[in-house]
């Protein structure tokens, strides 16, 4: 069983391919496939828990790591709980 926290809660994620599908909207399921099937083996967990997770968390995801990627690290904090990085 996969578990993860989203906004503070435990959520069971779906645990095969199959109850993912089953959670996606149909607008969702070309791009999973496409990247189902083009990942690199290595990156197959990786790929299927990210579309295991609820759309908004995978949202939340997607903006997260552009503006990390962008420099804004406003909130991020080392494992001593200081900021790192650069922030706009």
């Amino acid at each position: 069983m996969l578990r993860t926290v989203i906004d503070g809660e435990w959520v069971t994620l779906p645990g095969t391919l199959a109850e993912i599908r089953a959670g996606l909207a149909p607008e969702e399921l070309p791009v999973f496939e496409e990247e189902i099937e083009t990942a690199a083996l290595e990156d197959l967990p990786r790929v299927a828990a990210r579309w295991a997770l609820p759309a908004g968390a995978r949202e939340a995801d997607d903006e997260l790591f552009a503006r990390l990627s962008a420099g804004d690290c406003t909130g991020v904090v080392d494992s001593d709980g200081h900021p790192v990085g650069a922030t706009p």
